[in-house]
């Protein structure tokens, strides 16, 4: 019987601003995932954030993907026991199933002892997840580039290193967001010179993040014509916080569809640009969190 293992997945920002549904990037703040084999029964045990509202039975979202994954190489253990630890906060924009997701995925290669490409990995987690930009940076860690191509249209990427130059920082608001809802609100077309301006805004964002461009930069980087601004109408206190960090000069995206917000800044200014982020926050509500996070360059990783 192979021995207990225990998976790391880090949480994930997407869109990053102007790259919707293309840009991902991976932050150190991870999902732990205790897998134990038995002779016959299956357990999950959940600690953390949103333990009190998720599943603990075969639909939740580890189980589920350790099913695919087991059904995927014809082999299924005939017990085991999880414990999930979670750090991420639910519906806040930064990965928290795309973690799930990857991390129900790594427990059962390990449990099931099989090797699998990691283009199979892909695309197992987005076929699960359904939001590459989320998943992938999960997987591999780092910045990615998300797409689409070949003959067969699969999902691609390409994967860069943030600089670490630069330190993101995200802020959290107590209320959690639906992702289908913030999809929902976006319109069926744009302009030509918005997309034209997002465009140029995406390819300037990949290099100020690869390169540790300054605050200026980075905050022209960072704006976004395409996503942000309908989504924001529907988190009206993200969007305060959201207007009052663009005010003061910083570089600050939704994570994902939000609500939290993902702000970078250059490495010098990180305590005293947070304690700047934490006075905003507060003055909105009480229930905002503030991390002061890294880049995470490996992505999901297996221990023992």
């Amino acid at each position: 019987m192979p021995a207990a293992v225990k998976v790391l997945v880090p949480a994930t920002v997407a869109n990053l601003g102007p790259g919707f549904d293309a840009l991902g990037v991976a932050v150190k703040m991870y999902l732990e995932i205790e897998v134990e084999p038995r002779k016959s029964s299956i357990d999950i045990m959940v600690e953390g954030e949103g333990a009190e509202s998720i599943p603990i039975d075969d639909s939740n979202l580890v189980i589920r993907s350790m099913n695919a994954f087991f059904d995927h190489v014809g082999r299924r253990p005939a017990g085991y026991a999880v414990r999930v630890k979670n750090p991420i906060p639910l519906g806040s924009g930064l990965g928290s199933s795309a973690a799930a997701v990857v991390g129900g995925l790594f427990a059962a290669r390990s449990l099931s002892n099989r090797s699998v490409h990691q283009s199979e990995m892909v695309d197992l987690a987005t076929r699960i997840e359904g939001h590459p930009d989320n998943v992938i940076p999960a997987l591999v860690g780092g910045l990615v580039v998300c797409y689409r191509g070949g003959v067969s249209n699969e999902t691609r990427f390409f994967r860069m290193e943030a600089s670490e130059r630069l330190v993101p920082i995200l802020a959290v608001p107590s209320e959690g967001f639906s992702t289908a809802e913030a999809r929902g609100v976006l319109p069926t077309e744009v302009s030509f010179a918005d997309a034209q301006f997002t465009a140029s805004r995406a390819a300037l964002l990949v290099a100020a993040m690869t390169t540790g461009a300054g605050s200026d930069v980075l905050a022209q980087a960072m704006d976004d014509k395409l996503h942000e601004p309908h989504r924001l109408r529907l988190q009206p206190e993200t969007a305060a916080v959201h207007r009052e960090l663009r005010a003061a000069g910083l570089a600050v995206a939704l994570a994902g569809a939000g609500p939290s917000l993902l702000v970078v800044v250059p490495r010098p200014e990180a305590v005293t640009r947070a304690e700047q982020i934490r006075r905003v926050c507060r003055a909105r509500s009480a229930g905002w969190r503030v991390f002061v996070s890294e880049w995470e360059p490996e992505g999901a990783k297996t221990i023992g």
